[in-house]
C-alpha cells in the first residue's frame, strides 16, 4: 500500500511544521525556523 499525502502531513506536523492554510488540494506549512513548505494533492491521494 502506497504512503498517502495525509500520511506526510502527520509526519510533517510532528515534525513542528504547522498548516498554514492555502487551497485544498495545495495546503502550505511553516516551521518556526522559517522553512516553508506547499504540497499538491489532495490528502487521499498517494505520493511518491
Amino acid at each position: 500500500m502506497s504512503p498517502k499525502i495525509k500520511d506526510l502531513i502527520k509526519i510533517l506536523e510532528k515534525a513542528g511544521f504547522v498548516n498554514r492554510g492555502g487551497k485544498s488540494s495545495h495546503p502550505n506549512f511553516s516551521h518556526p525556523k522559517g522553512f516553508k513548505l506547499t504540497l499538491s494533492g489532495k490528502p487521499s491521494q498517494d505520493f511518491a
